[in-house]
Parts: structure tokens; sequence; C-alpha cells
């Protein structure tokens, strides 16, 4: 019986890892730092973005410079501006939502795609 379990154990984390690595590269992840810390920033929709903690799960900073950062971040890896954001999952994630085809203005400077 100790074996039979053993050898569940052992599929059932095969399996998990498989679905983990098709995951992995079939939505693909940038890596940023911010505040010293490294991010995972990926597309969810064609219109949401989202950062987490790369590593070890952990709740995000909750002050304005790592806010503003990731904004940035999220623009410009996705090229598109970023017209509301939030926290999300107990603040383990942050979620962008972005608006793409238009110009990105920033300062008063108006760049075009």
């Amino acid at each position: 019986m100790k074996h039979n379990a053993s050898v569940v154990v052992f599929l059932a984390y095969t399996a998990l890892s498989s679905c983990a690595l098709i995951s992995s590269t079939s939505d693909p992840a940038a890596r940023v730092t911010v505040g010293g810390e490294p991010f995972l920033i990926s597309q969810l929709t064609e219109s949401t973005w989202t950062a987490s903690a790369a590593g070890i799960a952990r709740p995000l900073p909750y002050n304005s410079a790592n806010k503003t950062a990731l904004l940035l971040a999220i623009e410009k890896i996705s090229g598109c501006k970023v017209t509301d954001s939030d926290y999300s999952r107990q603040g383990m994630q942050f979620d962008a939502q972005v608006e793409c085809g238009k110009p990105t203005e920033k300062a008063g400077t108006r760049i075009i795609r």
C-alpha cells in the first residue's frame, strides 16, 4: 500500500509539473526589477496585463513609487497606455487595463506609432 501511494504522488507531481511547463511556454512573462525586487509581467487578456512577484509568491509593496514603476513597466512591455489599475488576489498581484492603438502621451510629448 505504501508503494502505491508513492507512485500516485509521483504521477500527480509529474502531471502538475508538465502543466506548469506547458503554461509557462505558452504564456511568456517579462522579468523586471522594481525597488530591488524581481517581478513577472504577463498578458492576461487583450487589454489586461498583470504583475506578480517572481519566485515565491508574496504580497506586493503598496507604495506609490513601486506602483508607478510597475505601471511604467507594463506600458513599456505592452506598448500600450495603462488606463486603470488595481491590486488583486489579496495584494499578491497588480492588474492593469491597457488601451492600445492610441498614441501614448507623456509630459506633453506625443509618441506616434
